[in-house]
Formats: C-alpha cells, sequence, structure tokens
C-alpha cells in the first residue's frame, strides 16, 4: 500500500468507512442546493409525505434538465437518493466523478451490462435505500416508453413502488418589474408494480403501464386548477 492508499484508508476508516463520507458530502451538497432553490427559485414540494420514510422505492420522471433535476428531486426527502444517469455523463472528465462520489450511476450501456442491474438491486433490495430513474424528455416518445418500460421491470423485480415525480417552472414577477422562474416539485401517488410484469409475455401490458406513468407525470406537471 503506497503512502497516499495509506492516508486515505485511514481518513476513511476515522469517519466510519467510504459509505459514510459519501452520504455526509451528499448531504453538504444537498444542503447547499436546497438553500440556492429556496433563496433563487422559490422552490416548493407538494406530496413531500407520499416519499417513504425508511423503505425502498425508485424515483422516476420525464427529465427536461438531467442536472437541474437531480439537485430539485434530492429536496425531497432527507435521505440519500441514489441517481442513475447516462454513461455520456457519467464519463464526463469534470463532473462524472463528482456525481459518482456523491452515490450516483450510470445506466446500462449493452444487454451484457450488468454492472448497474447490479448496483440497482444492491441499493434497493440490500439497502432498502431510494433510486432514481429519469428518461430525458429530449428522446423520442417511443424511446420514453422504452425506458419507463425497463423502470417497470426493475420495479417488479426488486418489489418496489415507483413513485411519479413532475417538476414545473412557474413563471412571475415581482414586484411587477423583474421576471422570475419558481420552481415546483410535485410527488404522485407510489405505484405497486405486479410482478407478472417481469414476464416477456406480458411485454404489452407493460409498455401500456409505461405509457401511463408519463401520462401521470405530465398531468402532475399541469397547474393545480
Amino acid at each position: 500500500m503506497t503512502e497516499v492508499q495509506e492516508k486515505e484508508s485511514n481518513f476513511f476508516y476515522k469517519i466510519g468507512g467510504k459509505d459514510n463520507f459519501n452520504k455526509i458530502l451528499y448531504g453538504v451538497t444537498k444542503g447547499i442546493a436546497g438553500l440556492g432553490l429556496k433563496t433563487f427559485f422559490n422552490l416548493k414540494i407538494e406530496g413531500k409525505n407520499k416519499i417513504p420514510m425508511h423503505n425502498k422505492a425508485i424515483l422516476t420522471t420525464i427529465s427536461e434538465n438531467v442536472l437541474r433535476d437531480i439537485f430539485i428531486i434530492s429536496q425531497v426527502t432527507g435521505r440519500q437518493i441514489h441517481f442513475m444517469l447516462s454513461p455520456k455523463i457519467m464519463r464526463n472528465q469534470m463532473i462524472g466523478p463528482i456525481l459518482k462520489t456523491l452515490g450516483m450511476f450510470r445506466s446500462t450501456e449493452s444487454k451484457e451490462d450488468k454492472e448497474p442491474i447490479d448496483k440497482v438491486f444492491n441499493f434497493l433490495n440490500k439497502r432498502n435505500d431510494l433510486v432514481a430513474m429519469t428518461p430525458e424528455s429530449k428522446l423520442e416518445y417511443d424511446i420514453q416508453i422504452k425506458a419507463m418500460s425497463a423502470i417497470i421491470k426493475f420495479a417488479a423485480g426488486v418489489n418496489a413502488p415507483i413513485i411519479p415525480l413532475a417538476i414545473r417552472v412557474k413563471e412571475g414577477r415581482i414586484f411587477n418589474m423583474i421576471d422570475f422562474n419558481g420552481l415546483i416539485l410535485k410527488v404522485g401517488n407510489p405505484l405497486t408494480i405486479d410482478k407478472k410484469l417481469l414476464r416477456d409475455k406480458n411485454r404489452d401490458q407493460r409498455y401500456e403501464l409505461a405509457e401511463g406513468i408519463i401520462k401521470i407525470i405530465d398531468s402532475l406537471r399541469k397547474p393545480n386548477e
């Protein structure tokens, strides 16, 4: 073991391990982001009580801005959320290592790529944590449905509910002079996923539910009447 590795090992030992360090860093980053979002964007969260206090769940939305949405969604609970992000984002030499340190991980790159799947099962089944999967709005609608169908398979495989989320930008003016964009995060009702949707023969049902979840997210994004 080199001197640098020994110092690193001693550091992680003193703070309770690498996982504990990641949680501390996540908490600090979340706190700073939350302060900024509330101060400059008047972030409001509706339905926060629908996020479980201790049990596992998969949080999902159709993301219009992935990096922005990570910081917004992290405010919905005091618990750490592990975000599954595109390999392109996680490969970025500047932000990739930071996101990884915050407990985030890449999505699969091929059918043979099992590492992200193992991570999902570890976070949900072994650690009873929260995982967020957020397909991007810039993807074609058919691809969004396919991505949501894969999320349903994850949920069915680990017996975890899917909780739909929606982020809305609320335009307004301060003192009738300054344009202002506020942010609202709305949490939908948890959806229990039937294990039978794992089966290939139920693919059509899975895709139908995927489309239904996307419609729920769209409806959550609309202003309250």
